[in-house]
């Protein structure tokens, strides 16, 4: 498969403006279709006849041959240049136009023409931060909830007894930290994922893998409102008496990107987001 070689194209989120491609992804790096120093340019013009009479006698003083066109500061190679193949000039004194992308290079958008990530680097995004977020929880557990431990090793050891009487009275304990536990570890997730989405768009993960999350409606890091959204869904395994479905849901929102044809999860639909490829563009400031 032929890879799309690096250089400027037709930008997808902005049909007046080029988005450098590095080989791999869009960069940040854009600018305006039309050459500011266009204006300038004295291309398409006619020569203008001399004014200066001639000698006498007739002969005619040397004109040197006209050269190739100046390159003016910020075009772009072949800004300005003489077509080959004759006729009027294809660019106009505009930047050449970008190719249309390679059928390599097809696939699903978001509607203002942003390539939607994979579901492989979406995975590899999550197993990334999963290892984060493991450790984060253990910390925040053992300052948070440092009971839930000692009450999971001594359901265990009853558990181990056979003594059925002894382990009917400590499933009341262990229910009640659980419950606990379980609030700190959404806590602390809620707070890492909600702290990269309105920053940077990009959790760790996402950072390796060169993807990013915004809204469906327009780029841009996520804000408040659209972040907590996102994280709605996951508050059903603190529910009581249908927490117990929430490794169906879990199992189901992980898949759904593999045949939703804008690749994305059901905590993407509820919170109206897309993963895309590339960072987003900063807020102005």
């Amino acid at each position: 498969m032929t890879q799309q070689p690096s250089g400027w194209y037709d930008d997808p989120s902005d049909p007046t403006m080029l988005r450098y491609w590095d080989g791999v992804t869009w960069t940040s790096h854009t600018a305006p279709r039309k050459s500011p120093t266009a204006s300038q340019s004295t291309i398409g013009h006619a020569d203008q006849a001399p004014t200066t009479p001639l000698p006498q006698g007739g002969w005619r003083a040397h004109s040197p041959q006209p050269g190739p066109p100046p390159q003016y500061p910020g075009d772009y190679p072949g800004a300005g240049q003489q077509n080959p193949y004759g006729g009027q000039n294809p660019y106009g004194g505009q930047y050449p136009v970008a190719p249309q992308p390679q059928a390599w290079m097809r696939g699903p958008v978001t509607a203002d023409g942003v390539p939607l990530a994979s579901w492989g680097k979406r995975f590899g995004a999550w197993l990334i931060d999963g290892l984060i977020l493991a450790a984060l929880s253990y910390f925040a557990l053992q300052l948070f909830a440092p009971g839930y431990w000692d009450t999971v090793q001594q359901f265990v050891d009853l558990a181990s007894t056979g003594d059925q009487t002894a382990v009917e009275g400590q499933i009341g304990k262990l229910t009640e930290e659980s419950l606990k536990a379980s609030i700190v570890t959404w806590l602390t997730i809620t707070a890492y994922c909600v702290a990269f989405w309105t920053t940077t768009s990009q959790t760790p993960g996402k950072m390796v893998l060169r993807i990013s999350v915004r809204r469906a409606d327009r780029p841009g890091a996520l804000d408040l409102a659209t972040a907590l959204r996102r994280r709605l869904l996951s508050l059903i395994q603190l529910i009581p008496f249908i927490s117990g479905i929430y490794a169906v849901i879990w199992l189901l929102d992980g898949l759904w990107p593999l045949w939703d044809n804008q690749r994305q999860a059901l905590h993407d639909k509820v919170g109206a987001t897309q993963v895309v490829e590339g960072r987003q563009p900063r807020r102005p400031s």
